[in-house]
């Protein structure tokens, strides 16, 4: 008897809890089109004809423009790679611990812990994704520097042909013991030095906590962060160096170039 009546009761609660949800879906329904104008008000999608678009803004493209001219450095964070946690380890043993001189690399992608500091094969696609972009809108590349980490050299090498010289101090803060002050005066005196051939730009392959607000004439309007394959356009002026633009990912950059 006592089995029957919990038996009931369950009965009777999921019939009210379905009624509830559906009743709850329905209403979701109902309301789809003041729920979709929310999200387009937020997101920047149009509703028209049900074809959603994304807006482009005005500034990228701009700067997607501007950057065909060359004069410019790019910084580049390098395609995707696997989440290790413990990722600084091995990127100091690629970086640090071989005899091959100061500016070179223990060429990680022939070792035992490739899987950590190399790109993933998603991140090998993606590079040579964006090779192919930037072969086919014709973006003008002079001089190309790498990190000496192993997914900043084959970004390099997929997306950008290659690359001229590696550097040490293009390696993200994560190994490192060192004092920001000092990190900081480092990499702008690069920058500042970095040369661009005329009509061309510079391509630094790199990663993300590498470029600081700190490195600029004028400071930033927020936290820097790129996505992988994003990147930033930096200026060199008499007076220093001056962060121009964010693509924040490369799609942002090459949805510029193709229209319908």
């Amino acid at each position: 008897m006592k089995n029957f009546r919990f038996l009931s009761i369950s009965v009777i609660l999921l019939i009210f809890f379905t009624v509830i949800t559906f009743s709850s879906l329905l209403n979701v329904y109902e309301k789809k089109e003041k729920i979709f104008k929310f999200i387009s008000l937020n997101l920047g999608i149009s509703n028209s004809d049900k074809n959603y678009s994304y807006k482009i803004k005005k500034k990228d493209i701009y700067w997607a423009n501007e950057i065909l001219n060359g004069g410019y450095i790019l910084h580049f964070r390098h395609a995707e790679r696997d989440k290790w946690i413990d990722l600084t380890m091995y990127d100091a043993l690629e970086s640090d611990v071989h005899n091959r001189g100061l500016d070179s690399t223990r060429y990680a992608e022939n070792d035992y812990f490739s899987g950590a500091v190399c790109l993933n094969e998603r991140g090998k696609v993606q590079a040579r994704a964006m090779g192919e972009h930037i072969q086919k809108i014709g973006l003008p590349i002079g001089l190309v520097v790498s990190s000496v980490s192993c997914r900043a050299r084959q970004t390099a090498e997929l997306a950008f042909g290659g690359y001229n010289s590696l550097h040490r101090l293009l390696v993200h803060t994560g190994p490192y013991n060192e004092t920001q002050e000092n990190r900081i005066k480092n990499l702008k005196l690069f920058y500042e030095n970095l040369l661009i051939s005329s009509n061309k730009n510079t391509l630094v392959s790199s990663h993300n906590s590498v470029i600081d607000c700190k490195m600029f004439i004028k400071n930033c309007e927020k936290k820097l962060d790129l996505e992988e394959g994003g990147f930033y356009i930096i200026s060199k002026k008499d007076n220093g160096l001056q962060l121009e633009h964010e693509f924040h990912d490369f799609r942002k950059f090459v949805q510029v170039f193709y229209k319908r």
